[in-house]
């Protein structure tokens, strides 16, 4: 570190030599000058870090002197201390105020002089760090994309620095030091927070101060920042001054950096700006058809692209001020929603037409197909929209459109709009799958069977066991209305194990007394699909000591034909066992000739929409013809479901049908009844004898 320099200027030789080797033998380097002039031309040439000035000199005066230096060294940052005679207070007083930093008075005391010098060389040092720091500060407030601040605690201000304020919009002189400018600007569901953070940093709660929030840009839009910060304290730990920066986080918050478009934390937000300024506004949310098998079908990481592709075709349909959008929609924002989910926020809609219309315009363009990778990839939409209004609140528009999406997938137009039945029935939904779920440990669920009847004679040769729930003490709940919700939640597959352990049993014991009867049971799609189906069947035949054979599982056509071969797997894993197989629903699905003749099925079963149009639609007895024909041709047997009149009936019989099921034989009945419909005892109707003519009653072949 060099040696301090003094200057000391004084006519007088004999003072000026005194003081300067005092001041030598103190450890100072020391210049001297016996005039202004020359103390003037030792400041140009060489470094000097105090200056000790007599006030009064011939020629140039120690003020003309002064006048001199502080043209171009201020006071803060060279010290110059004037030394006078005791008459001369008023010249003191002058040169204070012009700049000097002291003053010494004549004859010098020592040891005064010492203290001084010492205090004005350390108050400089201190002030030329000061204002080194200071430019640091401003270089990096230029220079970063930062918006760095300086909280003085005492005095109440902030200093925001340039960036601070441009960030916002705002230009210099827009923004004054008071705190209000930062806090009056944060999201009012935000600022609560910001506070108490801040708060808790001061009082120690936290090593350095981190939040997120919202502030309010010029323009009027939310724009999110990052702020971090430190507490300086005193000796006493007590909070002086809270300085940090903040950053523009708005893009890591709002933007999906895979399609670009906004992302949901942005909608949420926006939904809730909507909902406090009661403004009115319309929600599409869409999801893609069938991206999970694009995905599987795409090379790892392909998805993406994809995604993005679609994310630029809703942008050039949809484009800010798009004229396409309709004339009451000036700017359309998109927004990835979740996944492979997408929505589109109408500001201020219009009449539900038009935003049905733009819904429509949206599924036809993600209708078209992608080229990605040498493959036209499809993906359609399921749309549900929502509208804001006075009934509905913006706060709800996301779950209604979410709603209204669900029913679109349900449906066959592919949109739906919202309206309050969809919530009245998705909560009689839940309700529905409380009691499902509460009936299983009840026991409500029964079975009741319908036999199935040879069409050549009359007489029983088996039944179908078919699931009632009784919900409550009014009565009985056909299948219908629960089984596909049963089938969505799941727990069908355990309503099956009770059916089919139930039908077992009865079977068995209805064994003791008519030995050849045979039972069907329905396998659901699900239950299918579940490689715990094999244990169930296997856990309910020896648990009721039903023979295999004398049990038939009924398997929809389309549960089967949704993965061949698994299924093809499942079933010959059954027909090991023994068991039965039927396919159910013949005819209504899209069963290949090639899977039907490698099936092990037994029999199949024509589904009643074909039979209840006999004999009077010709297609449909063409159908029935159709599938008796490949039957035979097989080698299976074939139970047509729905007779429910002799003319029906008898042309079945005549076009080779073996079996026939419906109400023209009986109604589904329970166990009892069916116990004594076996045993002649009970007859639900009197049928006519087919090949005599004549009355006859439905029997058991025993």
């Amino acid at each position: 570190m060099p040696q301090i320099r003094l200057l000391v200027v004084d006519d007088d030789e004999m003072n000026r030599d005194l003081f300067g080797r005092r001041l030598f033998r103190a450890g100072y380097d020391v210049r001297l000058a016996e005039s202004g002039k020359a103390a003037l031309e030792i400041l140009a040439g060489e470094r000097v870090d105090l200056v000790l000035l007599d006030l009064m000199m011939p020629g140039m005066s120690g003020m003309e002197v002064l006048q001199e230096i502080r043209k171009t060294r201020p006071a803060s940052e060279f010290p110059v201390i004037m030394v006078t005679a005791n008459h001369e207070s008023e010249g003191v007083v002058a040169a204070l105020r012009a700049g000097a930093n002291d003053h010494l008075t004549k004859p010098v005391d020592f040891a005064v002089a010492q203290a001084r010098i010492e205090a004005r060389l350390r108050l400089s040092a201190n002030n030329r760090e000061q204002r080194r720091q200071m430019e640091l500060y401003r270089l990096a407030s230029v220079a970063t994309e930062e918006g760095l601040w300086d909280w003085d605690l005492s005095a109440g201000v902030i200093d925001y620095s340039l960036r601070w304020k441009s960030m916002l919009g705002f230009a210099a002189n827009e923004i004054s030091c008071d705190p209000d400018e930062w806090f009056s600007r944060i999201h009012r569901h935000d600022r609560r927070r910001v506070k108490h953070e801040v708060r808790v940093h001061l009082q120690g709660g936290t090593d350095h101060l981190a939040c997120e929030y919202r502030m309010l840009h010029k323009d009027k839009t939310w724009r999110w920042f990052e702020n971090r910060g430190t507490a300086a304290r005193d000796e006493r730990g007590i909070p002086v001054r809270l300085a940090g920066c903040h950053t523009d986080i708005t893009v890591r918050k709002t933007i999906d950096p895979l399609t670009s478009l906004l992302n949901r934390a942005w909608l949420e937000a926006e939904l809730g700006d909507l909902a406090d300024n009661s403004r009115h506004a319309a929600l599409l949310l869409f999801e893609l058809d069938g991206f999970e098998r694009v995905e599987e079908n795409l090379p790892a990481g392909s998805a993406g692209p994809f995604l993005a592709a679609l994310a630029g075709r809703m942008r050039s349909l949809l484009g800010s001020g798009s004229e396409t959008a309709g004339s009451a929609i000036a700017e359309i924002p998109i927004v990835r929603s979740a996944d492979h989910e997408f929505a589109v926020l109408l500001r201020g809609a219009g009449p539900l037409e038009e935003v049905q219309s733009l819904a429509g315009r949206i599924q036809t363009t993600l209708n078209e197909p992608i080229a990605l990778d040498g493959h036209n990839l499809f993906a359609g939409a399921r749309i549900g929209i929502a509208m804001a209004s006075r009934g509905e609140p913006a706060q709800a528009l996301l779950l209604n459109a979410h709603a209204a999406m669900r029913h679109a997938r349900e449906g066959v137009r592919g949109v739906e709009v919202f309206h309050k039945r969809m919530r009245e029935r998705d909560l009689e939904e839940l309700r529905l799958e409380a009691d499902l779920r509460r009936s299983l440990d009840d026991r409500a669920f029964i079975l009741h069977y319908q036999p199935k009847v040879s069409l050549e004679d009359g007489s029983i040769r088996g039944f179908e066991a078919l699931l009632r729930w009784r919900r409550s003490p009014a009565g009985l709940v056909q299948p219908e209305h629960f089984i596909p919700l049963a089938e969505q939640t799941g727990l069908i597959v355990a309503i099956g194990k009770h059916v089919l352990e139930h039908a077992c049993s009865d079977t068995s014991e209805l064994r003791r007394q008519f030995p050849h009867v045979t039972v069907s049971v329905n396998v659901s799609g699900r239950q299918f699909a579940e490689p715990q189906l094999l244990d169930h069947v296997r856990g309910a035949l020896d648990a009721s000591g039903l023979p295999p054979e004398a049990l038939r599982l009924e398997i929809t056509e389309t549960a089967v034909m949704q993965n061949p071969e698994n299924a093809l797997a499942m079933l010959l894993r059954l027909r090991e066992m023994g068991v039965g197989l039927k396919l159910d629903d013949f005819g209504t699905g899209y069963s290949s000739l090639t899977y039907l003749h490698r099936f092990p099925i037994d029999t199949l079963k024509i589904d009643r929409s074909f039979v209840m149009r006999l004999p009077s639609a010709s297609e449909s007895v063409a159908i029935v013809r159709a599938i008796l024909t490949l039957a035979r041709s097989l080698q299976i047997d074939v139970v047509a479901e729905g007779v429910e009149n002799q003319r029906q009936a008898d042309l079945l019989r005549e076009m080779g049908c073996e079996y026939g099921q419906g109400f023209w034989f009986s109604r589904p009945v329970d166990l009892s009844a069916l116990r004594e419909l076996l045993a002649g005892k009970f007859l639900p109707r009197p049928e006519r004898d087919w090949a005599a003519g004549t009355a006859m009653s439905t029997r058991v072949v025993a």
